[in-house]
């Protein structure tokens, strides 16, 4: 059983170690162990995390336009 802590948690998912400590005090990684004043995920945590924040691809979008870019007028001699 692999634990993982908000600093390992925080790279993995790409966001700050405070936000990952704010999502365990919100239990939304279910049970942690604490050792030594750290709450640690276990992998099914993880595993849940994941599945109840990722939902399906978007079908159907197509890729972004290219801004446009624009052509300065030309002022003339100042």
């Amino acid at each position: 059983m692999a634990l993982y802590s908000a600093k390992q948690l925080a790279a993995m998912l790409n966001v700050s170690a405070y936000t990952v400590q704010a999502l365990i005090r919100a239990g939304e990684f279910g049970e942690t162990v604490n050792v030594a004043r750290q709450h640690l995920v276990t992998e099914d945590g993880l595993a849940a995390f994941v599945a109840a924040h990722t939902g399906p691809a978007h079908e159907g979008r197509t890729a972004a336009r290219p801004a446009r870019r624009r052509v300065h007028a030309d002022p003339g001699p100042i």
